[in-house]
């Protein structure tokens, strides 16, 4: 029953970032496919998401070492 769930969650999952990805692509292009923005925000709006996704990639990482390191440390004093 458990790897059933898990097969039924994946494909939730799959389709809901399918739709995600279709109404993000709506949303930020017109009719004929071109972007709706103009090429010079294009341009700095992408190195600004580069920054906070590198950003928040870092805290994450940060996040994750520190969570392993108290593990550990739980771990050795059991």
């Amino acid at each position: 029953m458990a790897s059933a769930r898990t097969v039924a969650l994946g494909i939730v999952g799959a389709a809901v970032t399918m739709f995600a990805r279709t109404a993000t692509r709506r949303a930020m292009h017109d009719e004929r496919g071109a972007p709706k923005l103009p090429r010079a925000a294009r341009r700095t709006d992408s190195v600004t998401m580069l920054l906070i996704v590198a950003a928040a990639t870092g805290a994450l990482l940060a996040l994750a070492e520190v969570l392993q390191e108290q593990r550990k440390y739980l771990a050795d004093t059991t």
